[in-house]
């Protein structure tokens, strides 16, 4: 059997992995908009493309920012995987009877041996309703009942 600390280390490891590959996908996104919006503008005389040109250095500031924002998520995984917790805050790994919940950033659904991995920001209005709780207690989220097993 795995110790706590093993198992929440390897799961946010996951998360690190899935969340790395969210910073790939802005990344490629950014360049892309950045190559949109760098037309030359000797070869630019129609305004419908200093239209386009414009939207598209718009879109590569957006995904700017939530480049940014990505990469301050990466960091702090990196920062919580070594600090445990005992009730449900940000950065808590919570196994419930059914599932692994992680709070701080928000990753697609992967599985730990026969569990999901279900992540969420603290902003999302679910960490209100779970915040503070502790192992043993009981949860609702959406129609779905859960005891708290453990909370790393």
């Amino acid at each position: 059997m795995k110790s706590i600390k093993m198992e929440r280390t390897e799961i946010i490891e996951r998360i690190i992995e899935e969340q790395k590959k969210i910073i790939d996908n802005l990344q490629e996104s950014v360049n892309r908009y950045k190559s949109a919006s760098d037309l030359d503008e000797d070869d630019t005389s129609d305004p419908d493309d200093y239209a386009r040109q414009t939207e598209a250095k718009d879109m590569q500031l957006r995904f700017e920012k939530m480049l940014n924002e990505a990469t301050q998520n990466l960091n702090l995984l990196d920062s919580e995987k070594e600090i445990p917790h005992t009730e449900i805050e940000n950065g808590s790994l919570v196994e419930t009877d059914k599932n692994y919940l992680y709070i701080g950033i928000s990753v697609p659904v992967f599985k730990v041996e026969d569990k999901e991995v279900i992540s969420f920001s603290g902003d999302a209005p679910v960490f209100q309703e779970i915040k503070g709780k502790k192992a043993g207690d009981k949860v609702k989220i959406g129609e779905n009942s859960f005891e708290i097993k453990n909370i790393y």
